[in-house]
């Protein structure tokens, strides 16, 4: 057993090897033409959205606008304004109506959540099929609106689902959706979900589909690998589990279905938006059959792109995915014979896989004695510098005098300034904010609170403007922490502006220090700055020692350059 754990620790760093950290991860981003349409829908204004869904009604681009309604219809649920001026001035018009009728449907699905029938309170269950069949006639009319778009009948088939139709009204909308679009994939995901054994159909039913599906799908499409996305949705046979089986699925055949997606993902590249759906599915099952290595790779090809399907059966979808991953790395880490290596990537690598460490800064409620002293039993190395009642805090890779990140760094998952933060700086009452580059041109804040990340504001530009509920909660706390005022926070943190300018305003909202001459075009960029110290890392015993032997003196004066 000992053993085993000894080869984790040993292994673990360098199973993360082209993996994007935590903080780069997101669930089903829209592409730049419905971000776009979204961020002018939250000023209240449809005539963009209007305009993006034309388009793509008289293309024929099914795929974006069946991703691009149910964004739109996302947004309605909190702020339906927009499409209610749509509506009202148009009330025929087939976009607008798709929109409603996929809104419709999500709020019913909201109300009921995605609990199993028996754990769904009566009165939300009630509530559920009394708002389905309020969304009947906009499905009906949305279908009418527009003859030739299989979009709306996407709605018409998670009404069946919801509703219970009988396998013949099922039927009749599944064709009706496929003779406008036989290889329109949204069309078949829902189609599985009805046919799967938790609502009406079996396993036998929701493979036979996905393999027909496949055997006719062109070449190339991601149609090809959808019996892996069934598989998902086939619960283990208790009797055959040990051998692998999935219900009736031998494993054999289970096997058989994931060789074939793993070729169908090798074909395409790294974070291709088409492959998202596919590779999530089969992470999923890779991890199902234990396969860490294989698991892994698919992971690197998915790279920042997580969907939300199928993550969404352990909660929240982004918590399940990097959960999952974090499990099939320390398995594999694990798994090493003794004397052996991690195997290497085994997959093109996305171009951020070599990127250069995060641009980020921390401002720590400490002062940079205090803040030094916490952080002896991180085995971190980061530069600290006073700035009134706040410390700067930043990595200090160029300070490391290890050829690589030390182990337990590695197993603290310390790899950038919130997960730092969150392990040194966990007394009640020490908080730190985090503000950090996303990417070229995104943004973010994290408050960290005893010893946990409890908000974080991420601003991406136009489309990715938070709930009005969740940017209320994020403005408190962060007023909490910090001071200032709480609405104008709300109103920075929901405006879909230039990220970096309103990580500025917020900061100063905050009354944080401003950010370092040259933050987000070069790292540690609190070198030279004035009474900046390094803080290096230590090994454990050395760090406990130095902790002990300052423990009656936290704020002892530090002497400028390194510790």
């Amino acid at each position: 057993m000992f053993g085993g754990g000894a080869r984790m620790v040993r292994h673990l760093e360098a199973t993360g090897a082209g993996l994007p950290p935590d903080h780069a991860v997101v669930v089903d981003p829209p592409d730049a033409r419905t971000a776009g349409a979204l961020a002018v829908a939250r000023r209240g204004s449809h005539v963009p959205a209007r305009a993006l869904l034309a388009a793509t009604r008289e293309e024929g681009d099914w795929a974006l606008r069946n991703d691009a309604v149910g964004t739109l219809a996302e947004l309605a649920l909190a702020d339906a304004g927009w499409l209610d001026d749509w509506l009202a001035g148009a009330p025929d018009d087939p976009d607008a109506l798709t929109v409603e009728a996929f809104r419709r449907i999500a709020e019913a699905w909201k109300v009921r959540t995605g609990a199993l029938a028996k754990d769904v309170a009566p009165d939300r269950m009630h509530a559920f099929h009394a708002l389905l069949n309020d969304a009947l006639p906009v499905v009906e009319a949305a279908v009418a609106a527009s003859p030739g778009d299989p979009v709306p009948w996407a709605a018409a088939l998670n009404h069946c689902i919801g509703a219970g139709a009988p396998r013949e009204v099922f039927d009749d909308c599944l064709r009706s959706a496929l003779d406008r679009a036989p290889h329109h994939v949204p069309t078949h995901i829902v189609a599985l979900q009805y046919l799967a054994a938790k609502w009406h159909g079996s396993d036998e039913e929701i493979l036979g589909h996905a393999a027909r599906v496949a055997a006719a799908a062109p070449e190339g499409s991601s149609l090809r690998a959808l019996e892996v996305v069934a598989l998902v949705d086939i619960g283990p046979d208790s009797s055959k589990a040990a051998k692998g089986a999935l219900g009736a699925v031998a494993a054999a055949r289970v096997d058989e279905i994931i060789t074939t997606a793993l070729a169908w993902s090798a074909s395409r590249p790294a974070e291709d938006r088409e492959a998202r759906l596919v590779r999530n599915h089969l992470v999923w099952m890779l991890n199902r059959r234990r396969r860490w290595a294989q698991s892994l790779d698919v992971y690197r090809s998915i790279g920042r792109y997580a969907s939300r399907e199928p993550w969404y059966y352990l909660g929240d979808p982004l918590a399940g995915f990097l959960g999952v991953r974090d499990g099939a790395r320390a398995q594999l880490a694990r798994s090493v014979p003794r004397g052996g290596t991690v195997p290497a990537p085994a997959v093109p690598l996305p171009d951020i896989a070599g990127s250069a460490a995060a641009r980020e800064i921390a401002y720590v409620l400490a002062t940079p004695q205090q803040a030094s002293r916490e952080l002896l039993l991180t085995g971190a190395t980061v530069r600290l510098a006073p700035a009134g009642r706040w410390t700067l805090m930043e990595t200090a890779p160029s300070q490391d005098t290890r050829n690589k990140k030390g182990r337990r760094a590695t197993l603290l998952r310390l790899d950038g300034l919130a997960q730092i933060a969150g392990t040194a700086f966990d007394a009640d009452g020490v908080v730190a904010f985090v503000a950090r580059c996303e990417g070229d041109d995104g943004r973010s804040l994290s408050l960290v609170r005893e010893g946990d990340t409890v908000g974080r504001q991420v601003w991406t530009g136009p489309g990715t403007v938070p709930p009005l509920e969740t940017a209320r909660k994020h403005a408190d706390l962060f007023v909490g922490a910090s001071g200032g005022d709480a609405r104008e926070v709300v109103r920075l943190l929901r405006d879909p502006g230039d990220p970096s300018e309103l990580l500025v305003r917020t900061l100063h909202t905050l009354g944080l220090p401003p950010l370092p001459v040259g933050f987000g075009e070069r790292p540690e960029v609190l070198e030279g700055a004035e009474g900046a110290v390094v803080h290096r890392a230590r090994s454990l015993w050395q760090g406990i020692k130095d902790f002990m032997s300052e423990d009656d003196e936290p704020d002892r004066p530090l002497r400028p350059g390194s510790l």
